[in-house]
């Protein structure tokens, strides 16, 4: 799924109740419409759009019960920063068997003579996976700020280096990919002979180079230089 697929639907408050609802349970549509206070029609039609896009899916019980419960363990990650915006799902299949090893070979079942044993167990697995999630999420934070840095640091190079505001805008764009010119006429909305100008004007002075892919060159910042200032 499409990261603006899933802004779209989280973008619904009653739709962000359902999921965090069903993240605890299965729930059938009664249940939901009662917890939230939200009407069944309204309900059904959450569900039936998050089931679409399949981030829910249901089950019916012997009872003829419908019970709906996220289909996905999916991650959602947004970076917005003066020099960039990111949004990128990550989706890994739930293992509906948990097996908790014994001497690395040997599983054992949950029954209620050590139920109590396996909990503790599993909670102290549970605290260090969080610690594991806190740990990358302080280092994601640390490399952003380093990101940012670099960014602006690169921002004072290229408004010293470009003859033009447009250069600037070329150079900023393959700071952050390879571009052929044909997307750097896309994105900035003008024709590809003026974009050429620009970058064939860059690459002469040293400041890019190009690689060819599939018969087309992508232009990027140049990677190394000697000490004199030529490409190596």
């Amino acid at each position: 799924m499409e990261p603006a697929q899933v802004l779209d639907i989280l973008g619904n408050k009653n739709r962000r109740k359902i999921l965090q609802r069903l993240s605890n349970r299965p729930c059938y549509v009664s249940e939901i419409s009662g917890r939230l206070g939200v009407g069944p029609k309204a309900i059904i039609n959450h569900l039936s759009l998050l089931e679409q896009t399949g981030l829910i899916k249901c089950h019916v019980d012997e009872q003829r019960r419908k019970y709906f419960n996220i289909a996905d363990n999916m991650r959602l990650e947004i970076s917005v920063s003066p020099h960039s915006y990111a949004a990128s799902v990550y989706s890994v299949p739930i293992n509906t068997e948990y097996h908790l090893k014994q001497n690395r070979n040997e599983t054992i079942e949950v029954q209620k003579a050590h139920a109590a044993s396996v909990l503790v167990e599993l909670n102290r697995e549970i605290r260090n996976t969080r610690c594991k999630q806190e740990e990358l999420t302080r280092k994601q934070q640390e490399l952003q700020i380093e990101f940012s840095e670099l960014m602006d640091i690169c921002m004072d190079a290229i408004d010293k280096i470009a003859s033009n505001p447009l250069q600037a805008e070329i150079l900023h764009a393959l700071l952050k990919n390879e571009h052929c010119i044909a997307s750097l006429s896309y994105k900035y909305t003008m024709h590809p002979s003026l974009i050429s100008a620009q970058v064939l004007e860059m690459a002469k002075k040293g400041f890019i180079e190009y690689t060819i892919r599939d018969n087309q060159q992508y232009w990027k910042i140049i990677e190394t230089k000697n000490e004199t200032g030529n490409e190596q």
